[in-house]
């Protein structure tokens, strides 16, 4: 299942019919109209498979009906959960742009081919993002902006 890429994380039950909200983890939340059945998976779980029954969104978060979860109380087990979709799903982006999964374990050179390190991780930091690279034993935080990457 390594395959899988996650679009929101549930953070709570909804109101009393079964409902959750969850925060966006994706700069596309239309895809949710296109969006039959997706995986929920819990740190350190399976995942499993739910049929999405209806959604909309609410305050740059998104609240989420799946079929057969019909209460409260049902509800509440899905927080934590990530919502996640196969990676074969993905919609395709624009030229230089790049999801975040991608960029980690690329090699970061500088114009004259000399290796920086890889990149480990991409942190986003009030609007910007900044790609974490491991340099021999030390790490390096590069803005990642047109002008310098």
């Amino acid at each position: 299942m390594t395959d899988l890429i996650s679009i929101s994380k549930v953070t709570k039950s909804w109101g009393n019919k079964g409902e959750v909200i969850a925060d966006l983890l994706t700069d596309f939340p239309y895809r949710f109209r296109k969006l039959k059945k997706v995986m929920l998976q819990k740190e350190g779980q399976s995942a499993f498979s739910l049929a999405l029954e209806n959604f909309r969104l609410h305050n740059r978060r998104i609240v989420l009906k799946f079929c057969g979860i019909d209460d409260i109380t049902t509800a509440e087990e899905l927080r934590d959960h990530e919502i996640r979709i196969a990676k074969k799903d993905i919609l395709d982006l624009p030229e230089d742009c790049y999801y975040q999964f991608d960029l980690i374990n690329c090699s970061v050179r500088d114009l004259q081919g000399c290796t920086f390190g890889k990149v480990t991780d991409v942190l986003e930091m009030g609007g910007y993002f900044l790609l974490n690279l491991k340099c021999g034993e030390k790490e390096m935080l590069v803005p990642f902006a047109k002008d310098i990457v």
